[in-house]
């Protein structure tokens, strides 16, 4: 028999590490984002505001799966409205429950959830990968707690799929593409000479896990130097509001061996960045930059093929671009992908039912199925 014990303070989470680190090690594609780590670093951060709500499944008392949730408040049209979703608040892609059976995990949750006093107006499971809509995890999830599930897409992500060889991948390019990336590679070449550092630490459980902070630092002064120095709002890796929570999750991922920094130096001098966090041959690309006076040169183009070139020798699989500036992603996706969500609107409560409709107006009729389809498209550059 299924059991839930539910923990609403992150000091307590710490009781549990060592099941959360087992279980995040069974569950397939699980991220960086999806670590105790991050957890806790994001919560110091930003959960001052936010209602944690970490579920905790068991079977005959041995932990199965968790689900870490939060309370969060969101401004719409009709006001303020508690939303209880993932902990992720696009920082990435994708998040999830972690465990070995994930839909019987979320589905014991949602069963907790509506058994249990509400204090949202608004259940949505955002960020819900493919494979999870593809097999209608956390739909049937929220169906067998007991509760009346919506499908939608959230947003879409740019991925490239890695094959064996950078030629291979180039194969899958416009020719118009590969004469550009040529073209842009000896005009910065004539300039001067061009080098790349790709840090992967692998862990402290490996005696891996320096964080290079000289690394990070010219990351950081890269940034700065660039318009993300000055813009006044924002999650740019230099930003005030966020520089402190990027110092602490980078040497959390460096410690549990999911760095991935490439810095591009030319003439020996710092010139552009991909900051990325990675773990089984996925690379989730987070930030990005490059200094004013190599930008024009189009050091921006020459970091991405390298970085790629580089992830196919290592045998990485994925690279997720992150979702968002599709007029800059477009040309080195495979494929553009749904990152889905799974919606319960209480019935008696007004506010929620005006959202339903509000949505259903805004995206139409409920996506089936059958339609997500139409997001995960091959792009053909």
């Amino acid at each position: 028999m299924l059991r839930v014990v539910e923990i609403n303070e992150i000091e307590a989470v710490a009781t549990i590490r060592a099941n959360w680190r087992k279980l995040w090690l069974e569950t397939p594609y699980a991220n960086f984002f999806q670590t105790l780590d991050w957890l806790r670093i994001y919560w110091r951060h930003f959960g001052r505001d936010q209602k944690l709500r970490v579920l905790i499944v068991l079977e005959s008392e041995q932990v199965i799966g968790i689900v870490p949730l939060t309370v969060v408040s969101e401004s719409t049209r009709l006001g303020a409205v508690r939303v209880l979703t993932y902990p992720l608040s696009e920082w990435g892609s994708y998040y999830g429950p972690l465990g070995v059976d994930r839909q019987k995990v979320l589905t014991a949750a949602c069963r907790h959830i509506r058994e249990t006093p509400r204090d949202w107006d608004l259940f949505d499971l955002r960020w819900i990968s493919v494979d999870d809509l593809e097999e209608d995890q956390s739909f049937s999830a929220m169906s067998g707690g007991g509760l009346v599930p919506h499908r939608g897409v959230w947003n879409e992500t740019s991925l490239v799929d890695l094959p064996a060889t950078w030629d291979k991948y180039l194969a899958t390019r416009s020719p118009k593409f590969r004469s550009e990336i040529r073209r842009k590679n000896r005009r910065l070449s004539r300039q001067g000479r061009v080098e790349m550092t790709r840090y992967r630490p692998a862990g402290t459980a490996a005696g891996d896990g320096d964080p290079r902070w000289d690394l990070f630092g010219q990351a950081y002064h890269i940034a700065l130097s660039s318009w993300q120095g000055s813009a006044l709002t924002g999650n740019t890796l230099s930003h005030p509001d966020v520089s402190g929570f990027f110092r602490e999750t980078h040497k959390a991922a460096a410690e549990l061996g999911m760095l991935d920094l490439c810095l591009i130096y030319f003439d020996g001098r710092p010139a552009a960045f991909l900051y990325n966090y990675h773990r089984s041959g996925d690379v989730y690309g987070l930030r990005r930059g490059s200094m004013p006076e190599t930008h024009e040169l189009g050091i921006g183009s020459v970091v991405t093929a390298m970085t790629i070139e580089d992830s196919c020798e290592r045998g990485d699989r994925l690279i997720d671009l992150g979702a968002g500036s599709l007029h800059a992603k477009r040309r080195w996706m495979t494929r553009l992908a749904p990152i889905g969500h799974v919606t319960h609107y209480p019935s008696f409560e007004p506010k929620s039912q005006m959202l339903r409709l509000t949505h259903w107006w805004k995206n139409g009729r409920p996506i089936r199925k059958a339609n997500l389809t139409r997001a995960q498209q091959t792009v053909d550059s």
